[in-house]
């Protein structure tokens, strides 16, 4: 069984950055069929998903399905919209991991540490995705190819 290191969450004010921690909030799995895959989902892990309408996503145009897994948010998404970043997604590859969201301590201070890094947040400044929780992206390209939420998780 892979394990990895206990690396804490915290902020550390006085380096002036939010450590990017191991703790994985989630993740999100874009799907053309979202009615017929919450069903699966449901029926597969026993557990009720919870509608996620177009006013949980940072962005206009999509929808969603939520699974809470002890914590851990399994979420499934669509876009009915060819221009939104799901709506391309689904038209090049079809149904399948979107995107890894992590939790941080404070969404502004870890965009900046990203800067640091030589790595550009999608977002000038973070924005209200799901459950009205602060977030902000990095792009697939600066990740090897897996899209980033940094989440603002409180503690």
């Amino acid at each position: 069984m892979f394990t990895t290191p206990e690396v804490p969450l915290h902020l550390d004010r006085a380096k002036g950055f939010a450590l990017l921690s191991n703790t994985v909030h989630g993740i999100n799995i874009a799907v053309g069929d979202l009615e017929r895959w919450t069903r699966h989902y449901e029926q597969v892990m026993g557990v009720v998903s919870t509608p996620v309408a177009e006013e949980g996503f940072a962005f206009p145009g999509m929808r969603g399905s939520s699974f809470n897994l002890s914590g851990f948010m399994l979420n499934l998404i669509t876009s009915d919209d060819p221009t939104t970043s799901v709506g391309r997604f689904l038209a090049r590859n079809g149904d399948g991991f979107f995107l890894l969201s992590l939790a941080v301590d404070d969404i502004d201070i870890a965009g900046r540490h990203l800067r640091t890094q030589g790595v550009e947040p999608l977002l000038e400044t973070a924005v209200r995705g799901a459950g009205h929780l602060p977030v902000n992206f990095v792009h697939p390209k600066a990740m090897a190819g897996v899209q980033i939420e940094l989440i603002e998780v409180p503690r």
